[in-house]
């Protein structure tokens, strides 16, 4: 049997990993000239939106036979709308870290996957249909999906990423949520070191040219006064391949639409997809039905995406009030049984008093 795979990222490593385990032995391909995306960049895994009270390293082990190790636990959580702070401590979640960098989830998986990967290599689909029995999109973009005329995008951004120095508290993730800087997006602050860390704009429905005026509002609006050591920008374009698997094309990661277009989230369903994809592949099952349950955690945050893009600043300070209350605050941060799927209801409340509101004014 041959399998190639397209792309060297999570997914696609993951899938190699899986598929030697299984007796195959893939052909991947990476169009970089290294393992790691540039810029490199932190992320974080919040125990809120993990699908049991299990670390992801335990989940992923135990469910797929994955080992990965985290770079630092997520320990406080601070959230700034408008005109309201809150801060959360306790049991987070944890940091993990992409890139290049020897430590980084994709050099684990690839260290895992010990296999000899052809860099420098761009794919044209086309040219390899008929050379391989199944071929695995692991790109991380929607590219080859939308040649195919499959791909469904849901949320588009603008994102800067900034490498920043000062005085910081490791194991800390700060959200900023305000419409003037961000629109529909957010900014955050994930802490690398005591002096380093990483301060990153996101900004939905605007082209590239207008993301200077949004940084400097929010540079200057939240009194910024790190020091920059790096800037990097990168278009963000989240969506989903329909279908996921076509003949002996195989989508997964973000070519799948593995990321929620709530909080970006997906590196877990990434790696997910892809021994998902390897599964089906060696043990001729269907990838369709496997990959469901993650398409369908990605549909219940798009739902969550839609209600927060209805809220304004105003909004944003009710929300950050109502889940900075104690007991609310010992619910979401402290109950390792709570999850997202219960904090739906806190957006659904401000969107039904805002209706309400309407309503009444409209009499």
């Amino acid at each position: 049997m041959k399998v190639a795979i397209i792309g060297a990222g999570l997914s696609g490593l993951s899938c190699a990993i899986e598929l030697k385990n299984l007796g195959v032995t893939p052909t991947v391909f990476e169009k970089s000239d290294k393992i790691g995306d540039l810029p490199g960049y932190l992320l974080t895994s919040l125990r809120l939106f993990t699908k049991t009270i299990d670390s992801p390293m335990a989940y992923l082990k135990k469910n797929y036979n994955i080992d990965i190790k985290d770079f630092h636990t997520l320990d406080e959580i601070v959230m700034v709308s408008p005109n309201k702070t809150i801060s959360a401590k306790g049991s987070m979640g944890y940091i993990f870290e992409k890139g290049p960098d020897k430590t980084t989830l994709e050099n684990q998986l690839s260290l895992a996957a010990d296999l000899s990967i052809n860099f420098n290599t761009y794919i044209n689909l086309n040219d390899i249909k008929k050379d391989f029995d199944h071929i695995v999109v692991a790109t991380g973009s929607p590219i080859i999906a939308e040649e195919l005329n499959v791909w469904i995008t849901t949320f588009r951004a603008q994102i800067r990423i900034a490498k920043v120095l000062g005085d910081f508290k490791p194991g800390l993730l700060k959200i900023w949520l305000n419409k003037n800087y961000a629109n529909n997006g957010y900014g955050y602050l994930t802490t690398k070191t005591k002096k380093m860390a990483e301060l990153i704009l996101i900004v939905s429905d605007i082209e590239h040219n207008e993301l200077d005026d949004y940084w400097n509002t929010f540079i200057s609006g939240e009194n910024i006064k790190y020091d920059i050591t790096a800037v990097n920008d990168i278009p963000h374009i989240i969506g989903y391949s329909k279908p996921v698997h076509m003949g002996n094309i195989y989508f997964t990661g973000n070519a799948a639409g593995m990321i929620d277009s709530f909080l970006g989230f997906g590196s877990i369903r990434a790696i997910e997809s892809g021994v998902l994809a390897a599964r089906a592949i060696a043990k001729n099952l269907d990838y369709s039905k496997l990959i469901d349950p993650l398409l369908k955690e990605v549909d219940f945050m798009y739902n969550y995406r839609k209600m927060i893009n209805n809220l304004n600043n105003n909004d944003y300070d009710k929300l950050v009030s109502f889940i900075g209350l104690p007991v609310i605050k010992q619910m979401l941060y402290n109950n390792p049984i709570y999850k997202a799927k219960h904090g739906i209801l806190f957006p659904k409340i401000i969107n039904l008093f805002k209706q309400n509101s309407n309503k009444i004014n409209l009499l």
